[in-house]
């Protein structure tokens, strides 16, 4: 309101050098303050009279109409325990275990009560984490609240079996109408994003790989390499990434052909050259990086098996550059093999924990028992925050044995911390979680039990 705002303005400059004007404020505010003399006492009277006109003096509304109400929802409530538990968990802030909470609570008949759901609706506004899950609970009364307060916006559920959210919806609809369809109608799906892929800026193009790729096939290959020329690098990054998850590409079979003139071996040494460029040795790098991690990692068997390759002696180029893109190469084509050769030869090299997320659970939980001897405490409890989720039963418990075996560190209490809340729910009966502690137990220790108890427990409300 202008009014309050020029009284607010002579108020703090002074009615000296600040006329007092009271040609903007309402009549009966006007009449009131002409009554006085003094323009102090004017300016009193005025802001008396305005804060109660603002307070009371509007005239009733007309016309009003009701706001539609939410449609019903016959979901029950969750149990009381489960109540308190969630109660608690918005209190606490612990973001993590709030998504965990809602992500159970989707996979059950409940559904949050009412006057839960504008906290949750606030945590989800700043942490976008936890929208995909709360939309998931939310149902008809999370929707209605989306459309009244637009912050809360991405709880409205949108009309996605219409096709109209392809080409009108926000990104994050349109991310999940394609991941969807992907899964459905895969056909449907792929002619809609090469239809529309033109248009659509570089970060939505390489956005939309990234849904791309947990569903990509051999039909994909020629999309793929037409983006290997997209003027965005980071598209044609994730091109790359995605074709070389394919066998037996074109894509594939170029890199391995140019890269064959470069590569020899001298008993027990690999001699790979660096490609010719006109920029130098760093150019030729950044394309050796590129060749290697591109090539289908049988280019390699006639030097070698995987496990007597990475260990030969490299000559001719950086030996780090040479490991790097063979591990890229590992982790795009899915190789257990060559993830198993790389971890052997570099226990502790930073490539080891995605190299990790290759393997099969049972052998993702042999390698890390192996590792538990080969490496020091420190360096393995710093793997720890590093292994890509979600883990496995075995991993979890891998894991969990590990560090029940554990002395006072602060290194181990650190990762103590990541055990406790990334371990899946077939890890939370473990006897490091069900037997009592003694009295001299250190506080992470402590405070890992109870985070695997409260956990099970929140599994258990909701069962």
């Amino acid at each position: 309101m202008k009014a309050w705002e020029d009284l607010v303005g002579t108020a703090l400059l002074g009615t000296r050098r600040r006329p007092l004007d009271l040609s903007g404020q309402p009549p009966a505010v006007q009449e009131m303050a002409n009554a006085r003399s003094e323009p102090a006492e004017q300016l009193l009277a005025a802001a008396a009279v305005l804060t109660t006109y603002r307070r009371a003096g509007r005239r009733a509304l007309t016309d009003v109409k009701p706001l539609p109400v939410a449609a019903a929802d016959e979901r029950p409530f969750i149990p009381a325990l489960a109540r308190e538990r969630l109660a608690r968990l918005l209190a606490a802030s612990h973001p993590d275990l709030l998504q965990e909470w809602l992500g159970v609570l989707a996979g059950t008949r409940f559904r949050v009560p009412p006057e839960f759901l504008p906290l949750l609706a606030e945590s989800a506004r700043s942490k976008a984490a936890l929208r995909g899950p709360l939309v998931a609970v939310a149902g008809s009364l999370g929707a209605w609240l989306g459309q009244r307060n637009p912050d809360w916006a991405f709880l409205a559920a949108p009309a996605e079996e219409s096709g109209d959210v392809w080409q009108y919806g926000s990104l994050a609809q349109r991310r999940r109408w394609l991941a969807a369809r992907l899964t459905d109608d895969a056909d449907a799906a792929r002619e809609a994003l090469t239809t529309s892929w033109k248009s659509e800026p570089a970060d939505v193009r390489a956005d939309f790989l990234g849904v791309l790729a947990g569903h990509v096939r051999d039909a994909d290959e020629d999309f793929l390499e037409a983006a290997l020329t997209d003027r965005a690098a980071a598209v044609r990054e994730k091109a790359a990434d995605l074709l070389g998850r394919l066998p037996d590409t074109r894509h594939g079979h170029r890199m391995a052909e140019r890269l064959r003139p470069l590569v020899r071996r001298r008993g027990r040494v690999l001699d790979v050259a660096l490609p010719q460029t006109e920029s130098g040795k760093d150019e030729g790098t950044v394309r050796l990086r590129t060749l290697v991690s591109a090539a289908p990692l049988s280019f390699w068997t006639e030097f070698g098996p995987p496990a007597e390759v990475v260990r030969m002696t490299v000559e001719g180029c950086p030996p780090g550059v040479l490991r790097d893109a063979w591990a890229a190469a590992a982790l795009r084509q899915r190789d257990e093999t060559w993830a198993h050769a790389l971890i052997g030869a570099d226990p502790g090299g930073r490539a080891t924990p995605p190299l990790l997320g290759v393997l099969g659970p049972a052998s993702q939980a042999a390698t890390i028992g192996h590792l538990v001897g080969r490496l020091p405490t420190e360096s393995f409890a710093r793997l720890v925050h590093e292994l890509p989720r979600p883990w496995t039963a075995e991993l979890g418990t891998a894991l969990l044995d590990w560090i029940a075996r554990q002395d006072d560190h602060r290194l181990v209490s650190h990762a103590a911390v990541v055990i406790a809340r990334a371990v899946p729910a077939g890890c939370l009966r473990h006897p490091l979680a069900t037997t009592r502690l003694t009295m001299d137990a250190g506080p992470w220790r402590r405070a890992l039990t109870e985070t695997l108890n409260f956990r099970r427990e929140m599994y258990e409300e909701l069962a």
